[in-house]
């Protein structure tokens, strides 16, 4: 007698059969309209392309910061399964999520922006706020829907085929996305298909759940206020410099002494050196200033060293140092701190000539 089956093996045979049967069935009895999904894809894909594209621009250009920005064009299963799911006579005008884009804010108002940005960019043929449709002593996801055309803004051969095409942008918060997610998983679409002694919990879950987008909000507000406070103390230096050392101090000192505008690689060693000076016991914006004038002549004397070894191996190269370095540079003046950072050999070997002429 052959070995039985795993349970799960059974499962997951049982599932792909019944898959395999619907979509036998389909292609038996209304094979035009899976010809036709088929056919039509690949302009579903281009569209989500698109508007995924157009809303990366504009997000970025408006300072959106976003979880997540992607999309995604319905695949044939799921397709298949919604048809079974539900009677449409005319998926292809009922159905408005063969082309799906979904947008992740971290906070709830950047939600209006994203919104104001969808409405200008595209032809809207629906909006849904998902919370409008909760009683408000019910469970269940909260975000905004948006079914869109690309419509008359965008013209030419790149679009003539994409216009009339209809696009689901849905439009949340990181902590409204972990609830669908949540959800979806637990199959509950609806209060009324909860076992009942798990509806209070759910309820409760929910509650927290916007509770946690409403502390987010204003924990970045807090930020928002704190960091105009110390931006406002650079109109007075002395106070300024007494400011405490964190990441938002560190990066508003290095705009302030430096000029340096910062990109995010450049960000990265900022967070760098912060880990260092918390570490060596620094402690306000005033401890490195002080750093760094006791060190100026270790400091003068290594760049001068570093550059001159930078011009003999590339003469026709770039001598120019980064300005915020030279808070690593101070801290290196002290040898046992140098291991602290990354140094390559050319910076190795001014900070021993360096080390010399002291």
């Amino acid at each position: 007698m052959g070995r039985k089956a795993a349970p799960r093996a059974l499962a997951k045979k049982k599932v792909t059969t019944s898959l395999s049967v619907r979509t036998d069935d389909m292609w038996t009895k209304n094979p035009a309209v899976i010809k036709k999904f088929l056919d039509a894809r690949p302009q579903f894909e281009q569209l989500c392309s698109e508007v995924e594209y157009i809303l990366k621009k504009k997000v970025s250009a408006a300072n959106i910061e976003t979880s997540f920005l992607g999309s995604r064009a319905k695949t044939l299963n799921s397709f298949l399964e919604k048809l079974n799911r539900k009677s449409y006579t005319d998926p292809f005008n009922q159905l408005d999520d063969l082309a799906g884009v979904r947008v992740v804010c971290l906070y709830n108002s950047d939600i209006p922006k994203v919104t104001e940005i969808i409405r200008t960019e595209f032809e809207i043929v629906q909006e849904i706020d998902k919370r409008e449709e909760l009683e408000t002593n019910k469970f269940g996801y909260i975000g905004n829907h948006f079914i869109i055309r690309l419509g008359n803004n965008y013209s030419g051969a790149r679009y003539d085929d994409l216009r009339t095409l209809r696009c689901e942008i849905q439009v949340r918060t990181v902590v409204q996305d972990a609830w669908s997610i949540i959800q979806h998983h637990m199959v509950y679409k609806k209060e009324s298909q909860v076992p009942s002694n798990l509806i209070r919990k759910l309820n409760g879950l929910a509650g927290l759940f916007e509770t946690v987008d409403d502390q987010f909000e204003f924990i970045r507000m807090q930020r928002d206020m704190y960091l105009d406070s110390v931006r406002e103390s650079k109109n007075a230096p002395d106070n300024f410099l007494e400011n405490e050392l964190n990441y938002d101090s560190l990066v508003e000192f290095v705009q302030w002494r430096y000029n340096e505008n910062l990109d995010e690689d450049d960000r990265e060693i900022i967070s760098t050196i912060l880990d260092t000076l918390n570490e060596i016991g620094i402690s306000t914006l005033k401890d490195i200033e002080l750093l760094l004038e006791q060190n100026q002549k270790f400091i003068d004397l290594a760049a001068e060293v570093y550059i001159n070894i930078c011009r003999e191996e590339n003469p026709e190269g770039d001598d120019f140092i980064w300005g915020p370095i030279k808070i690593a540079v101070a801290i290196s003046a002290t040898p046992e701190w140098r291991s602290k950072f990354p140094w390559g050999r050319n910076w190795s070997n001014a900070f021993i000539q360096a080390d010399s002429q002291l």
